[in-house]
C-alpha cells in the first residue's frame, strides 16, 4: 500500500472514530415478531437509519419478547444489514397473549441490560420522517411524551366512568392519584388525567422508569385490573386483538403515566408533529391539522398501511409530509418487506 493510500485509510478511520465519539448516547427500542410486526418493525428501522439525521447511527434494539414468534431468516438478514441488535429472549412469560406487555417488558430489559443516556421506546407501527431533535432532552427534562389522541379510557375526574379504574390502579401501584396532573387529549381536546400514547416515549435511562412501568403493569394484570368490564375487539397495527385482551386496552399507557409521575416532575409534552396518529387525522380541526401535518417528524400509522386501509391513508396526500424520495421508499418498501403481497398504490 502506498503512503498516500495508507494516509487515506487512516483518515477514514479517524473520521469514523470521531463520528462514533460524537454520536448521541441514544438507544431505540421496538418489538419485532413473526407476522404483521415483522415488516412494520423493519420499515421503522429503515426510517431510523435513513431519516433521523444525527441519530441515524445510534443503537437500535429489536426484541421478540414471547415464545413462538421467531422472525424469518430474511428478517434476520435485514436486521444485520441495518446494524440492529436482535434479542430473542422470552421476557413476557406471564401474559403472552397481551401484546402491549411485550413492549413494556422489552423496554425494562433494555434499560437494565443495555444502559443509554436516553432511551426511545417505540411502537413498531410508527415511522420517522425527519430528524427528531426532541430526543436530546433538555437538562430540565427527564421524559418526553405525547398525550393520547382521544380521551378513550382516560378520566376526566370523579364522575367519569373510568375514574374508579384509575384510582384502583393508583392503589395497586402505590401512587397518589392526586400526583397525576391534568393534560388535554390531542384530537377531541378533553381535559383528562395525564394519559400518554405509548407509541413514542423518550426517557432518561438512569431513572429506572421503564422497570417501574413493568413492575406496575404486571402487578395490575395480576390483580386483574381492567378498564373495560366486557370483552371487546380492538384492531391494532399488529392485527385484531383477542377480545379478552381488549378489556385491558390502553391500560399499559395509564400505567406509564403512573410510572413517570411517581419518578419525576420533569416531563415535557412533545409537539404534535411527534407520534401523530393517522387514525384521528380527520377528527382534528382543519386549520390545526393543516399547520401540523406537512411537518411530521414521527408518524403512528397503526394499520393504515394494510391493503384494506391504505387507500384512505392521508400520509400519501400530495399535501402530506412525505418527500418524493420518502413516497418512493414507502410505496416500494412495505410491499417488498411483505413479500410483495401489499400494494400501496393502484
Amino acid at each position: 500500500m502506498s503512503v498516500m493510500s495508507s494516509s487515506r485509510v487512516l483518515s477514514e478511520e479517524i473520521e469514523k472514530a470521531s463520528a462514533k465519539d460524537t454520536r448521541p448516547d441514544v438507544g431505540f427500542v421496538a418489538c419485532i415478531e413473526r407476522g404483521e410486526l415483522e415488516p412494520q418493525a423493519l420499515l421503522l428501522f429503515e426510517s431510523i437509519r435513513s431519516y433521523t439525521g444525527r441519530f441515524r447511527d445510534c443503537a437500535i434494539y429489536a426484541l421478540s419478547p414471547r415464545a413462538g414468534y421467531a422472525i424469518s431468516e430474511n428478517a434476520r438478514r435485514k436486521l444485520d444489514e441495518l446494524g440492529v441488535n436482535y434479542i430473542d429472549a422470552v421476557l413476557n412469560t406471564e401474559f403472552p397473549e397481551n401484546g402491549p406487555a411485550n413492549r413494556v417488558a422489552a423496554a425494562a430489559y433494555i434499560e437494565e441490560k443495555h444502559p443509554h443516556e436516553i432511551l426511545v421506546i417505540l411502537d413498531s407501527d410508527t415511522l420517522f420522517l425527519r430528524e427528531p431533535n426532541a430526543i436530546l432532552l433538555r437538562p430540565d427534562v427527564d421524559v418526553a411524551v405525547r398525550p393520547e389522541a382521544c380521551k378513550g379510557m382516560g378520566t376526566t375526574g370523579p364522575t367519569d366512568p373510568f375514574d374508579g379504574y384509575w384510582r384502583d390502579l393508583c392503589r395497586c401501584c402505590g401512587v397518589d392519584y392526586e400526583q397525576i396532573p391534568w393534560t388535554e387529549s390531542f384530537a377531541d381536546r378533553r381535559r383528562i388525567k395525564a394519559y400518554y400514547n405509548g407509541g413514542l416515549a423518550i426517557v432518561r435511562g438512569k431513572l429506572g422508569i421503564m422497570q417501574r412501568w413493568a413492575d406496575f403493569f404486571f402487578a395490575s394484570l395480576r390483580q386483574q385490573l381492567v378498564p373495560f368490564p366486557e370483552d371487546r375487539r380492538v384492531r391494532s397495527g399488529a392485527g385484531w386483538q383477542d377480545p379478552g385482551v381488549g378489556r385491558t386496552w390502553g391500560s399499559d399507557q395509564a400505567v406509564l403515566s403512573l410510572a413517570i409521575w411517581s419518578t419525576t416532575r420533569q416531563v415535557q409534552e412533545l409537539e404534535p408533529t411527534y407520534n401523530y396518529s393517522l387514525l384521528v387525522h380527520n377528527s382534528v380541526e382543519p386549520e390545526r391539522r393543516d399547520r401540523i401535518f406537512p411537518h411530521l417528524v414521527h408518524v403512528h400509522y397503526h394499520f393504515m398501511l394494510h391493503e384494506d386501509s391504505v387507500s384512505k391513508n392521508p400520509l400519501f396526500d400530495e399535501s402530506g409530509p412525505l418527500s418524493p424520495e420518502q413516497r418512493a421508499w414507502l410505496s416500494h418498501g412495505y410491499k417488498r418487506l411483505q413479500g410483495g403481497r401489499v400494494k400501496l398504490f393502484a
